[in-house]
């Protein structure tokens, strides 16, 4: 408030906008504003107006009017007219206070009659909006504020207020602190439930945190007419039934937990919430629609951001409004969520459910069949128990999409999984898993994520070969894991391919060659030639170890890969900080040399990262590799004179952060260019901001305005 009360005293603000979710007090705030800007004499007159989602130019009109004391004619003036009459009126007014609470998206001011606020130079207008696009539409610049939930002690300082000396006794108190840290900090909430439950028995107080616990507070007065009624206008306000049903995923995941962006991506590419992937689009065009999705949600304050990055978070009451009066009987979606409730039993599930969640609980066995028509989401998280899944448990599943069974021991997969075929994403992370050919009957499966599982003998299940429409393949931190020959190739559609701190037995192109090297062993592994398959697919490959530069065949190319992170050498990969690499390389020569046509080179010139090391008898380095790097390694190379060569007469790196040059004995120049067309002086090699490291100095800054520079100096 007095930030706001700050900038309605600059000459220079003209516009400022307030926003925030529904029930979080901004009208309140605005209110309060307007009269300490009153009792400050600030401006000569304050107007007023509720704007609401569908705005009426007439209603917003006779507002102001009413309080200006102003006649705009009968019914029968248009509204232009009256639009001008109270322009005229305040373009004498003088100092003016224009307040436009509840606006759903821009509103032509002239229309209104509203003075432009660039022209008059004393009107100053304030509006209050759910969704933060607003503020930009109405061109509030830097002028905005953001409106947050009151802090947990601020919360129950209120809550008290609201109900009162009852909650002062030694029986209520206890649970009144838990039911109005359900409420989460929402002033709303806090003062519906609050006075909902004053001078109640501590029995309702048990019962009214029960219901708030367990997302369905139906016998507390007020919650739905009053705080969800709020959240219904913004959820409806969603444009296109993709982006609610992306909205609804959040609720699926444990109240007061962060959501990984990447586990709801994934939900959403299964249930086909993203068009462009499921009209043959890429897997990338569905992650640029999700985050359109979240960008859209956070805008209207349904989601916000999470702790760490990559998450999100929704807000309780938010929460329970989806599964409540969203996701509930009689609607589209019906959802059932018990997370976190260590559940030992498997609960009641009605035929009409379409998404199930069932998070954290220790249910060790699942039933036979469950009557699930509509099922299209089942979600179930364990304590890393055992299960038995029964045989016929998917039986009746037909519309399942999106299973994600985690952080379980399945010795064995019921013949019932290979019936579901409209199954798109599979995530089975965190598992101990038994035999699991049935796997191969999926033949729908886009996105399979078996991240930190551990397998029966430590093979990857042949069965995923005949996934041929597989598109994401998450193998990430399965230690020891080993990929027999035949599964990577069959995959020609993969897109996306993750294999941080997992398989790393790559083997020879050459079957002869193999069998020399390995008498005693009859089964081989994936080689890298496999994957010339999917090359002309792959985006992403992350997390690849490959042991030798000799294992990477000089003709697979990756003709559309953007992000990946790969390692070519003997070294334990440094997986925590290699992985937030967009686009790294490393590769340890081992003395060999390469063409410039080799596979490799490719890879070097559509890198952000490139890490060099023991290029044998290489004295240099091409400049067409490394014109676009960020960052650059060059080490352990006895006989590198030159780290970068330009025979086009073209030497500069608009890109370059970071160099480091390290045990390099013959090491004399940096940069030498043939046949330049331009003066030795007339071009910076890097920008201002650029680290430089040799050998064991520390880094230091430097701008560096030679084309040639001979390393003694330095």
């Amino acid at each position: 408030m007095e930030k706001i009360l700050e900038a309605l005293k600059k000459d220079d603000v003209k516009v400022l906008g307030l926003y925030g979710m529904g029930g979080v007090g901004k009208t309140t705030l605005i209110q309060e504003v307007a009269k300490r800007a009153e009792a400050m004499n600030l401006f000569d007159e304050i107007l007023m107006a509720v704007v609401s989602q569908d705005p009426s130019i007439r209603k917003i009109q006779d507002q102001f009017a009413s309080k200006l004391g102003l006649s705009l004619g009968d019914d029968k003036e248009s509204d232009t007219v009256r639009a001008g009459r109270l322009h005229e009126k305040l373009d004498k007014t003088g100092k003016v206070l224009v307040i436009l609470d509840d606006l759903w998206k821009h509103l032509d001011l002239q229309a209104v009659g509203i003075p432009s606020p660039d022209k008059h130079k004393c009107c100053k207008i304030v509006m209050t909006t759910r969704e933060k696009d607003v503020c930009d539409q109405m061109d509030c610049k830097n002028n905005t504020f953001s409106v947050v939930v009151l802090s947990e002690e601020e919360g129950w300082h209120l809550f008290k207020k609201m109900a009162g000396d009852c909650v002062t006794s030694a029986e209520v108190e206890p649970v009144a602190i838990e039911v109005a840290k359900e409420c989460d900090g929402l002033p709303l909430a806090i003062v519906v439930v609050a006075r909902a439950l004053k001078d109640k028995n501590p029995t309702r107080w048990k019962d009214a945190l029960r219901q708030l616990r367990a997302s369905a507070p139906t016998n507390i007065k007020g919650m739905h007419k009053d705080v969800f009624s709020r959240l219904q206008l913004s959820y409806d306000y969603l444009d296109g039934e993709e982006i609610k049903q992306f909205f609804l995923l959040s609720s699926l995941f444990p109240e007061d937990n962060v959501i990984p962006i990447e586990w709801q991506k994934r939900y959403g590419m299964g249930l086909g919430l993203f068009h462009q992937a499921g009209l043959g689009g890429t897997i990338q065009e569905a992650r640029e629609k999700a985050d359109s999705f979240i960008d859209i949600l956070k805008s209207a304050c349904l989601l916000l951001d999470g702790d760490e990055d990559g998450t999100i978070r929704v807000h309780d009451v938010v929460r329970d409004f989806c599964v409540s009066a969203i996701a509930s009987k009689g609607q589209q979606h019906v959802f059932l969520v018990k997370s976190g409730w260590e559940l030992t039993e498997w609960p009641q599930i009605d035929c009409y459910y379409t998404a199930v969640s069932l998070d954290c609980n220790n249910i060790k066995q699942f039933p036979r069949g469950l009557n699930c028509p509509k099922l299209k989401c089942l979600l179930f998280t364990g304590i890393r128990q055992e299960v038995n899944i029964a045989d016929s448990f998917f039986e009746t599943m037909k519309e399942l999409e999106v299973l994600d069974i985690s952080a379980v021991h399945i010795p064995l997969f019921p013949p019932s999984l290979g019936l579901l075929g409209k199954l798109r994403t599979l995530c089975l992370d965190v598992c101990i898993l038994g035999e699991m050919e049935i796997i191969g009957n999926l033949k729908g499966l886009e996105v399979l994520s078996l991240c930190g599982s551990r397998f029966k003998d430590n093979k990857l299940p042949v069965g995923i070969s005949q996934l041929t429409r597989l598109r994401l393949l998450d193998l990430s931190n399965c230690s020891n894991l080993l990929i027999p020959c035949g599964i990577l190739s069959n995959l020609s559609r993969l897109e996306e391919l993750y294999l941080e701190n997992s398989f790393d037995e790559w083997e020879k192109e050459s079957e002869e060659e193999f069998y020399i090297e390995n008498s005693g062993r009859r089964e081989r592994y994936a080689s890298l030639s496999e994957l010339k398959s999917s090359s002309h697919s792959l985006t992403t490959l992350k997390g690849m170890h490959v042991r030798d530069v000799r294992l990477f065949p000089k003709d697979l190319f990756f003709s559309k890969l953007t992000t990946f992170q790969i390692q070519i050498s003997d070294d334990l990969v440094d997986y925590e900080n290699y992985s937030r690499l967009k686009a790294g390389l490393k590769v340890e020569f081992k003395g060999s040399s390469i063409a410039k046509d080799h596979g490799i080179c490719s890879l070097m010139k559509r890198g952000d990262y490139l890490q060099l090391s023991q290029m044998g008898n290489m004295k240099r380095i091409l400049y067409d590799f490394v014109r676009d790097l960020k960052t650059l390694v060059v080490e352990k190379s006895d006989n590198i004179e030159e780290i970068i060569i330009s025979e086009e007469g073209e030497a500069v790196f608009p890109q370059l952060k970071f160099l480091v040059l390290s045990r390099l004995p013959k090491l004399a120049r940096f940069c030498n260019v043939r046949q330049s067309r331009k003066p030795v002086q007339s071009q910076s090699l890097f920008t201002d901001e650029f680290s430089f490291s040799i050998s064991t100095f520390k880094p230091i800054k430097r701008n560096s305005n030679c084309m040639s520079q001979n390393i003694g100096n330095l």
